[in-house]
């Protein structure tokens, strides 16, 4: 069977809701037709002109991302910058895009319960706050700092860069995918003994470790990249379960699979 840009925005829209994105977030279909049949699904964590060519040789006429573009306003739609290129390419290919960014991180089952899952976090739960609810928080066996920033860098692939004591053992960790250095405070907080996220700011990071906390900084795309390929595979066994007749691929950083 068949399906539109429409249904496939619904399944992801069941993933992960639109409505719970940012309001300063960029989410749902941002460029294409929602009336075009999909002829394959290339799932990335960014819109690149290589995930765009990569899905022209593939057949796939839908790319999803985890990150969006058009962040900023757009007076001119042309092509004298990277952006403008790829748009315009992208359009002429009639290439459909949608992403999913921040209403996937807060979802359940989304970017941080993968993370949380992925460095052997146990009765991992949601930390509520008045912002957001995009932390979780969980359980590991009693293990030093410095031997669990190793442990992670092995996990994720990439270089980790540690904050605070490297003997202090590490019972409790928050973690937050991307660019998470304003939940700090809610993650320790929370009681946290180590808040693990791509990035922070390197002051307020040194500031924290004086005052006893820890930190490790394991890159913004690297926290991110480990959920795409569940999001392809959740897109799949869905599209599966109502028999559309549709492969879903996934471009990382070592080529395209399915």
């Amino acid at each position: 069977m068949k399906a539109t840009v429409t249904q496939i925005y619904d399944i992801i829209n069941e993933i992960a809701p639109f409505e719970k994105a940012e309001a300063w977030d960029n989410v749902g279909l941002l460029a294409g037709s929602m009336k075009n049949e999909v002829t394959g699904i290339l799932c990335a964590l960014d819109f690149t002109e290589e995930v765009l060519l990569e899905a022209e040789r593939l057949g796939a006429n839908l790319i999803v991302t985890h990150h969006p573009i058009l962040f900023a306003p757009r007076k001119r739609l042309t092509e004298d910058d990277y952006e403008g290129r790829v748009l315009c390419s992208l359009i002429r290919k009639n290439i459909s895009l949608i992403a999913a960014h921040t209403n996937y991180d807060v979802a359940s089952g989304g970017v941080n319960d993968i993370l949380a899952s992925a460095l052997g976090l146990t009765n991992i739960r949601m930390v509520e706050s008045d912002e957001d609810s995009i932390l979780r928080i969980g359980d590991i066996e009693p293990i030093r700092l410095s031997d669990f920033r190793d442990k992670v860098s092995s996990i994720l692939k990439d270089v980790v860069r540690m904050y605070g004591d490297g003997e202090k053992i590490i019972k409790t960790v928050a973690v937050c995918g991307g660019s998470g250095g304003e939940y700090a405070p809610i993650a320790y907080n929370s009681g946290a003994d180590v808040y693990v996220t791509g990035e922070m700011r390197y002051h307020d990071s040194l500031n924290f470790a004086l005052e006893g906390h820890a930190s490790l900084h394991a890159g913004h795309d690297a926290t991110e990249r480990i959920a795409i390929k569940p999001l392809s595979h959740g897109l799949q066994n869905r599209i599966n379960e109502l028999k559309y007749n549709l492969t879903v691929f996934l471009f990382n950083n070592m080529g395209v699979e399915q």
